[in-house]
């Protein structure tokens, strides 16, 4: 499950905007991890003219683990690589993703303090063309999203897991091995941008490496009498809601009429924010999500809420029943059942309480001594001469011989350091090691 602190970080980041193609609300927290390693991109319209005679609306959601570096650049860079290339010049969406992809990870080599990174992320983007009345959407890695199509959930994406067979089968082949459902026993999703350590072979191409980040591409047609909306989500929101759960809740909201596209993406995430870490470990991860409303030619985003509200479709569990019955292993307040999903329900108590100085204060601290070890600054305070670790001493005086010293203890600090939030596991510890670590008075 990762680290995780005492109480979750659920200050909200809520963004909503629209034009006279596609409306969107999003919303992303940190919740119980350590940091928010989560990022995104919500462009409506990066076909402006220069590039492109279409009108193009550009989504995407970056999962990262291991750190934010990864995932940070994606949400800063990939709009700008995306409008370069070539094809999506020419309008050919499908390739242009792909390309998209491969590029981001060609660029992120560049950066000489991302090139020895170890933290990567999924990517789920889709892009709706209105020239081409299309969905396209690129996914890699366990990130989701979903098409609302009559009430009914369409898969625009599947997830990338190790233990499948196509995915395990590319794995081996690049000299690999799936270990406890993770990547050499250290990766729990097999298609990422970043990871720069599983796609080291220089004799495989991009596709064929351990862990690849070219995408799979879906394409869909656009039935405005049909379709209604896109949700884009990390797996914090998957891990907890089905696709098609999740569609019903967005319903759900829709038809409640007084909530925002940002208001259904807030409480979804209330519902799925672990009320505890003593559980099963789902709920306890960073969380974001984007709904995107598909609204006809001339629709406000007011009159797609009124054709999505008139459709009346059957929604039969709440946000708070739907949040009781996914921990139900937690004894949850009682509620007014004819007030189940108000703000004041006791249900959301995690999500919409106020953390204390003092309980800020101790979150704050188990991360400072408990976050990732920064090995170009721990060398930078002791100094050129490196770090060295000795016995005691015969006399106890402390003058043993050194035991482990410079690059070996930073290679060993490093491999502890590696466990990433959810995602990654330590990689193995040197048994040798640990027995001169004993020694230590």
């Amino acid at each position: 499950m990762g680290q995780i602190l005492s109480n979750p970080i659920v200050e909200k980041h809520i963004e909503s905007s629209k034009d006279e193609f596609t409306a969107f609300g999003l919303c992303d927290m940190q919740g119980w991890r350590m940091s928010m390693e989560d990022a995104h991109i919500t462009q409506l319209n990066i076909g402006d003219g220069s590039t492109s005679k279409d009108h193009i609306a550009f989504y995407s959601i970056f999962d990262g683990h291991g750190g934010s570096t990864v995932s940070q650049f994606c949400g800063e860079k990939c709009t700008s690589i995306l409008q370069k290339e070539p094809n999506f010049i020419k309008g050919d969406l499908k390739q242009c993703l792909i390309d998209l992809y491969l590029s981001t990870d060609k660029e992120l080599l560049k950066e000489p303090a991302i090139r020895n990174d170890h933290s990567g992320c999924t990517a789920t983007s889709i892009l709706v063309s209105k020239l081409q009345n299309l969905v396209v959407c690129a996914n890699a890695g366990d990130s989701r999203t979903v098409l609302s199509t009559n009430g009914i959930a369409k898969a625009l994406s599947y997830d990338h897991k190790p233990t499948l067979a196509s995915e395990k089968s590319r794995i081996v082949a690049a000299g690999g091995f799936v270990e406890m459902d993770r990547v050499n026993g250290n990766l729990a999703l097999s298609r990422a941008i970043g990871d720069f350590e599983f796609k080291s072979n220089d004799e495989l191409s991009p596709e064929e490496q351990i862990v690849t980040c070219v995408p799979d591409v879906m394409e869909h047609s656009l039935d405005y009498s049909k379709d209604d909306f896109v949700i884009l989500a990390c797996d914090g929101i998957w891990d907890c809601l089905t696709s098609q759960e999740c569609v019903d809740l967005v319903n759900y909201g829709i038809s409640k009429g007084d909530m925002t596209l940002a208001d259904i993406s807030s409480r979804i995430i209330d519902v799925c924010c672990a009320p505890t870490t003593e559980g099963t470990g789902i709920g306890c991860d960073n969380m974001s999500i984007v709904i995107v409303a598909l609204l006809k030619e001339n629709e406000s985003e007011d009159e797609w809420f009124t054709r999505i509200r008139n459709k009346k479709y059957q929604v039969n569990e709440t946000f708070a029943t739907k949040r009781r019955k996914i921990f139900n292993y937690f004894q949850f307040p009682e509620n007014d059942p004819n007030n189940d999903d108000d703000d004041k329900n006791p249900v959301f108590d995690v999500t919409l309480r106020k953390v204390s100085p003092e309980e800020a204060s101790r979150d704050a601290e188990k991360k400072r001594i408990s976050g990732p070890v920064d090995l170009l600054s721990l060398e930078a305070i002791l100094g050129a001469s490196g770090i060295e670790i000795t016995t005691n001493g015969e006399n106890g005086d402390g003058n043993g011989a050194p035991i482990i010293t410079g690059s070996a203890l930073s290679e060993m600090l490093a491999s502890l350091s590696n466990a990433a939030a959810g995602e990654t596991e330590p990689e193995d510890f040197d048994p040798e090691d640990d027995d001169k670590l004993q020694e230590i008075k």
